[in-house]
């Protein structure tokens, strides 16, 4: 990761351990980072009983593209920058104590308080600051933005309710609602919750294009913003279009909710996450630069 020989042939000289320095940090980043995901990942294959492939396929996208983000972050720090003080590491070695807190989204606490200290540390550097928004934005995902969306649901469900009945009337001529409830028979309804909400994976949405900006070293622009905001679009538009699935039957509804369509739901999701992004940095990138 760090070329030892461009630092000069004795390790005992002032080059020699910036080198080491350079090492010991970048393995101690990837190390926390790699140490916080497999702590999450194992609580979640342990102590919970019931894993849906829908549920698999999210963490697993958001916490890969986060790991692949940092990674990059790490593989493309210039010489000398990569260090660590050491209140960097103390902050770094508490912050761990969090993998052990038995809960797969607690361990999340993790990346909340290293993201934070190095975001009040205020470093110039921009793979530093990268590394900060990576970590904070995947314990956006994984904790805060699922405490915060739990808490204001019911400000939104509502609306919600009603953007659903708006379009459902479109599909199936007509459309029951009482609460949060909706129907297009008489004796089958399902009751939308904050789990099965449109809007609940918007926060993995957010880390996939944060994670494709900094692979492809991207600023956050006014046409990177149009890409997420598209992204939004589509998986509002999958998530709405999959709710009014299940509303038929009994059948409909464990075949999107539990079996395959919860699947395919989610590979469509994750796509038009990852999609827009994509051409937004293919098109930065083939644009032709126009000499001053």
């Amino acid at each position: 990761m760090i070329d030892l020989a461009r630092r000069g042939s004795g390790l005992g000289s002032g080059a020699g351990r910036t080198g080491l320095a350079d090492r010991a940090a970048a393995w101690a980043v990837l190390m926390f980072s790699a140490g916080t995901i497999l702590s999450a990942t194992v609580q979640r294959h342990l102590f919970e009983q019931t894993q849906t492939t829908q549920h698999l396929i999210e963490f697993n996208v958001g916490e890969a593209f986060a790991l692949a983000a940092l990674l990059s972050q790490l593989l493309t720090v210039p010489d000398a920058r990569m260090t660590l003080a050491r209140s960097d590491r103390a902050v770094l070695v508490l912050s761990a104590l969090a993998w052990f807190i038995p809960e797969q989204h607690g361990v999340y606490l993790a990346t909340t308080l290293a993201g934070s200290w190095l975001s009040l540390r205020g470093r110039a550097d921009r793979h530093w600051a990268g590394i900060a928004q990576i970590w904070l934005a995947l314990s956006i995902y994984e904790l805060w933005g699922k405490l915060v969306f739990k808490m204001a649901y019911q400000s939104i469900e509502g609306a919600e309710i009603g953007l659903i009945s708006r379009i459902g009337r479109l599909v199936y001529g007509g459309i029951g609602t009482e609460g949060a409830s909706l129907s297009v028979r008489g004796d089958w309804a399902i009751v939308i919750l904050e789990g099965c909400s449109s809007f609940h994976n918007l926060s993995l949405a957010v880390l996939v294009w944060l994670s494709i900006l900094k692979i492809a070293a991207h600023p956050v622009d006014r046409a990177a913003l149009a890409a997420l905001a598209t992204s939004f679009g589509l998986v509002v538009a999958i998530n709405v279009a999959r709710i009014l699935a299940m509303l038929p039957s009994r059948e409909a509804y464990h075949f999107w909710h539990d079996d395959a369509g919860s699947s395919l739901v989610a590979l469509a999701a994750v796509v038009a996450m990852i999609v827009p992004a994509l051409l937004w940095t293919k098109e930065r990138t083939c644009a032709p630069h126009r000499r001053p």
